[in-house]
């Protein structure tokens, strides 16, 4: 019991912690920028809104960073989740939203959207991304159990491999018969958090919200996951059910992140590993603990994409630089059990 106690006020000081830090990485966000502002001013400018004649640290503030800010804490929140959900669904560490084809599928949506169906619109894209993630995981799980066994997380490991790269694969095929498209995608697919209009990511709020309430809801089941199908089955857990509301949580979370912001990279792959190093495998604590650092990650990555050259550097290729070298710190420090 004092284990407990004492393990649960752990965890609750780490989130506290990660709480401060994500506060102070918003404040950041608002502050920096090609036109940097003290936080003074950027509280007052939050607190007064427009001027009849908006100064350019106005403008750079509630037109741009306010809304950049919104995008990040939303997009990382997602991914972080989801990549947690993904790991303890295949109970694979090195796991992330991508292996189940979500991305690729959402990212193959849009792109048929913009070249075949004049779709312009950010509802629509939207729109575009969740049909294309929910078929991408409807093809993964159908799948992953077309034997009439059931689906386990390698046959979800060897489905997902299968038709994200299948949709990889059609995915550039068409973007490179459409030079139009071509130079849309282009700008997407680099996974950019520079987003200024409001209607680009508001109409998403409501599906990440179904999406986090149902990891919360899934994450006791996948305590009992990690112990085996058989052990999780003879302590009354439904398998199906609970791989299935997990799935569509995922598809939630990591279909909304990939409309927003396009395909941002090893996100869901890191955030989770840091959450465990705080919070251990108790899925009840390292999803919310994963959204936190996903965030603060997130965040990072962007204000230093913003400062780091003379031109900005968007966040996904800054994940890229920070994933790949701890992608392979993971796979060398992994021990390779049995899925």
């Amino acid at each position: 019991m004092r284990t407990q106690l004492r393990a649960s006020r752990r965890q609750t000081a780490t989130v506290c912690v990660l709480v401060g830090a994500v506060l102070a990485l918003v404040v950041a966000s608002l502050c920096i920028g090609a036109l940097p502002t003290a936080p003074t001013t950027t509280v007052r400018i939050l607190l007064d809104g427009h001027s009849r004649m908006p100064t350019p640290e106005e403008v750079a503030i509630l037109h741009f960073r306010v809304p950049r800010t919104i995008v990040i804490a939303l997009v990382g929140a997602a991914l972080g989740v989801s990549g947690a959900l993904v790991q303890g669904l295949t109970r694979n560490t090195l796991a992330d939203p991508g292996l189940l084809g979500i991305s690729a599928g959402a990212s193959l949506a849009v792109v048929v959207g913009v070249a075949y169906l004049s779709v312009s619109t950010a509802l629509g894209q939207l729109a575009l991304a969740f049909i294309g993630a929910a078929a991408a995981s409807v093809a993964v799980f159908a799948l992953g159990g077309a034997r009439g066994r059931g689906t386990s997380p390698i046959t979800l490991v060897i489905a997902g491999a299968t038709v994200s790269a299948f949709l990889v694969a059609v995915t550039t095929t068409l973007v490179l018969r459409s030079p139009d498209t071509v130079d849309r995608y282009r700008f997407w697919t680099t996974g950019s958090v520079a987003i200024t209009d409001y209607d680009s990511f508001v109409p998403a709020i409501g599906f990440l919200a179904v999406g986090f309430l149902l990891a919360v809801i899934c994450a006791p089941g996948l305590n009992l996951l990690t112990m085996g199908d058989h052990a999780a089955r003879s302590l009354g857990l439904d398998l199906t059910r609970t791989r299935i509301l997990t799935v569509v949580a995922i598809t939630l979370l990591a279909g909304a992140a990939t409309a927003i912001a396009g395909p941002i990279a090893f996100l869901g792959l890191t955030a989770p590993h840091l959450a465990r190093t705080f919070t251990g495998p108790d899925y009840r604590w390292a999803v919310p603990v994963s959204a936190l650092c996903a965030t603060a990650v997130l965040y990072v990555a962007d204000i230093v994409g913003r400062v780091i050259a003379f031109r900005e550097i968007p966040a996904g290729i800054m994940m890229v630089v920070v994933g790949v070298p701890f992608f392979l710190a993971a796979v060398r420090r992994s021990r390779f059990v049995q899925l």
